[in-house]
């Protein structure tokens, strides 16, 4: 006779993997917040306790993401649901790296059309009688000279076209490679323009946007390199505050790629070392700083050959592409690398963790993406700081600005935590006297995201 399994022995299964799991979140699982090469986020640290955040609920949540963060063979569990829905998966380029970047699709969702709405009417209440938008060239910026803040005219976002976006043309006609809406990327620069408004007098916020390298490689490989550019920034220009300015990418990175400059990986979603150097001289220029040199001022270090997370995620599609080449640029004046963790508390990191995982080299730059608040501390004679509000696009950029500036301060929207930090973003830019602010992000936390529009913009914490 089969002997039945009672429900005591289920009872005393359950409590022994309990009795088990708690010893292991107690005795060995991580306290500190700590980068997933894996998930390629942050993940959680165990929440510090106070009454104000156990009465509000907020412990409650943040003690239920470290739990799922640190549960025992985790990493396992994910790249086995990772291999699973990539079998099944038939989800185009750009959703892929949505997914790769645990974004969240904020289209789903009512915050991203409330937060619109509300947005464009704050942008229409600082609106005056239309005249003719005058074009902003930001391309004739010369470095050292710092530009006056001139005051723009007065616009109606009605005369725009309707649908603004990335366009190419390499000799078969103009293709439209990505298309948002004139009200999103106005509400976009109504973001901005809550930032911009808590800056210094001469304080400057400069915008841009990273175009994902696969649509790069597609100029770079067209036999006539005709047209690289965007439409969005015209709009920014003359509809945000007069210390804004956006500056065209995609425009300055096909210049250099009719020379035949290596301004973007074939192998990442990410611009090269020196494709970010562009980017950075364009808009520190604009701040009206004296340019650093790329070859002068840095230590530099080549790894190749570098294979991307474009290889590392599907290395079958890639297996006959031309690997890339990744330079490390350690300045050469002292810097030091700090992680807020806690109110007015730091712990020094690697600069260059040169310990990253080998299937993401490009996380040696200040750790990979990460938060919940950095800065470098830059022995140099400059006095003023500035704020990079970025992805993992703005890393290669940070180095260069450690020339120009006293302070560098990186915030990623996606891993900020008021809680661990001590300040809302706008008391941290009041705190540390941020000067200048560049913004710069993927594509895919643009002007269809909810990366400036509901995150960045509820962390500011103004009205």
């Amino acid at each position: 006779m089969k002997k039945k399994i009672t429900p005591i022995f289920y009872i005393t299964l359950w409590s022994v993997m309990l009795v088990l799991l708690g010893i292991y979140y107690v005795a060995l699982a991580p306290r500190d917040s700590s980068f997933s090469d894996t998930e390629n986020r942050t993940l959680a640290g165990f929440p510090e306790v106070s009454m104000e955040s156990v009465f509000s609920g907020r412990f409650g949540e943040d003690i239920e993401n470290y739990l799922l963060d640190h549960f025992p063979g985790r990493d396992s569990v994910i790249m086995a649901v990772n291999r699973m829905e990539n079998a099944v998966s038939f989800a185009s380029h750009d959703e892929y790296l949505l997914i790769a970047e645990d974004v969240e699709d904020p289209l789903d969702t009512d915050d991203y059309l409330d937060n619109l709405d509300d947005l464009l009417a704050s942008l229409e209440q600082n609106q005056t009688p239309p005249t003719e938008p005058e074009e902003t060239q930001l391309e004739n910026t010369e470095p050292g000279e710092d530009p006056p803040i001139e005051p723009k005219p007065p616009v109606n976002m009605e005369d725009y076209p309707a649908t603004l976006g990335m366009y190419m043309d390499t000799g078969s006609g103009e293709t439209a490679l990505k298309t948002y809406t004139r009200e999103s990327v106005a509400g976009i620069t109504a973001v901005l323009n809550k930032y911009a408004q808590l800056l210094p007098e001469n304080g400057k916020l400069m915008f841009t946007i990273g175009p994902p390298s696969y649509l790069v490689q597609r100029f770079v490989n067209a036999e006539e390199k005709i047209s690289f550019y965007n439409t969005w920034d015209e709009l920014i220009n003359d509809l945000s505050r007069d210390n804004v300015y956006a500056v065209d990418s995609s425009e300055i990175l096909s210049e250099a790629i009719r020379q035949g400059e290596y301004v973007s990986f074939r192998t990442d979603n990410h611009w090269t070392p020196y494709g970010a150097y562009l980017m950075y001289s364009q808009m520190a220029a604009r701040a009206g700083k004296e340019l650093v040199s790329y070859m002068g001022d840095f230590d530099i270090t080549v790894e190749e050959p570098f294979r991307g997370t474009y290889y590392r995620d599907n290395p079958s599609a890639y297996m006959n592409v031309e690997p890339d080449t990744l330079e490390l640029l350690m300045p050469k004046i002292p810097v030091e690398y700090r992680e807020i963790t806690g109110k007015d508390q730091y712990k020094v990191i690697d600069f260059l963790d040169m310990n990253a995982s080998p299937n993401d080299r490009y996380a040696v730059y200040l750790g990979g993406p990460g938060g919940p608040w950095r800065y470098v501390e830059c022995g140099n004679e400059e006095t003023e700081n500035c704020l990079v509000v970025t992805d993992s696009f703005g890393l290669t950029v940070i180095p260069f600005l450690t020339g120009n500036y006293k302070q560098v301060h990186y915030y990623d929207a996606r891993y900020y935590y008021k809680a661990a930090v001590g300040y809302s973003v706008a008391e941290m830019i009041e705190k540390y006297n941020i000067h200048d602010i560049y913004v710069i992000i993927a594509d895919f936390h643009s002007f269809n995201s909810g990366f400036l529009m509901n995150t960045a913009n509820w962390h500011l914490n103004v009205e």
